[in-house]
């Protein structure tokens, strides 16, 4: 990898870059960018970045795009990053329905996207729990996008305590009949204090200068950071999961489909995306062996292999 501090230019952004601000249909403000291609444009691409993720923790991998012939459109999900907060506490991330993101995704498109781009073939990349929303977007909205790319997809949490499971649904499901919607999940206030930044980077990447960048852009903007989740997210994100595995919703979806998991995978649940999206025969998956789960902020070993991957799908005809 370059440099840690090679990527400090531009506030933490791309170097061609635009940032701006969208207010949507329910007043909610999200910040998106626009970085054109740095050569020949050949089509444009939308980002849908992860939980508790921001546009510039995404630099490196738009200025690969950038530089292999792609315009690239990415935003903040609503509870995150730049974007509006729906909390006074604005360290708790809370979304208790998937679905207001999904519409957020769809204004972008129709609002920023496509009018630029009418002639020109759009594809849709996503990182875990923008793969999520990908996924349901392509089901609400088809023939969009010509082809999606899913890395590391959020289709379950990885939880192998079947225990635990069972009394984190219980807890929510509590909490939220109680009143308790916005208070911090059983055991999540401390991500918004002190991080156990070794146990974090264990989990989520081989390559500690990649990971100790992306805290240190926390660092110098700590109003992009959002910590632990409330138990009205978890009661959205179960919520999203169990529509996920209902009959026919993933079949249904025939935009042509690259998944790319992680062959170390400690955050998201592998064997539920195999089941899935077992039998599609538009869905091409494929495991990058002894990667984790920021697949595109892995070791240069693991993260050219993805790269090469994306790239070669989205332009093969």
């Amino acid at each position: 990898m370059k440099d840690i501090t090679a990527l400090n230019y531009n506030n933490f952004l791309p170097k061609n870059s635009s940032i701006d601000y969208i207010i949507v249909d329910d007043g909610t403000q999200l910040r998106w960018g626009l970085f054109p291609a740095t050569v020949e444009k050949k089509a444009t691409i939308m980002l849908l970045n992860g939980h508790r993720d921001f546009i510039e923790k995404q630099t490196e991998l738009i200025e690969y795009l950038q530089g292999v012939g792609f315009d690239v459109y990415s935003y903040d999900h609503r509870g995150q990053g730049g974007s509006d907060r729906s909390l006074s506490n604005n360290k708790k991330s809370h979304n208790p329905n998937f679905g207001h993101i999904v519409k957020d995704i769809h204004e972008i498109v129709e609002r920023l996207i496509i009018p630029k781009n009418r002639k020109e073939p759009l594809y849709l990349c996503s990182h875990s729990l923008g793969t999520h929303l990908a996924i349901r977007y392509l089901h609400d909205y088809p023939n969009v996008f010509k082809k999606a790319v899913l890395m590391a997809p959020f289709t379950n949490f990885y939880i192998r305590n079947k225990t635990k499971s069972f009394f984190m649904k219980i807890y929510t499901y509590l909490a939220n009949i109680f009143g308790f919607s916005n208070f911090y999940a059983t055991g999540q206030a401390r991500h918004s204090g002190v991080i156990n930044h070794d146990y974090a980077f264990s989990r989520l990447t081989h390559d500690r200068a990649r990971y100790d960048w992306a805290q240190y852009v926390l660092s110098e903007k700590p109003e992009l950071f959002v910590g632990g989740v409330t138990f009205g997210w978890l009661k959205g994100a179960m919520k999203s999961i169990k529509l996920l595995k209902s009959a026919n919703y993933l079949s249904s979806i025939k935009t042509p489909l690259l998944v790319l998991l992680a062959g170390e995978e400690y955050v998201v649940d592998n064997n539920r995306t195999f089941q899935i999206f077992d039998g599609m025969q538009n869905a091409t998956l494929k495991i990058i062996k002894g990667a984790r789960h920021e697949l595109y902020l892995e070791t240069d070993e693991f993260r050219d292999e993805v790269l090469e991957e994306l790239n070669n799908y989205l332009t093969e005809t």
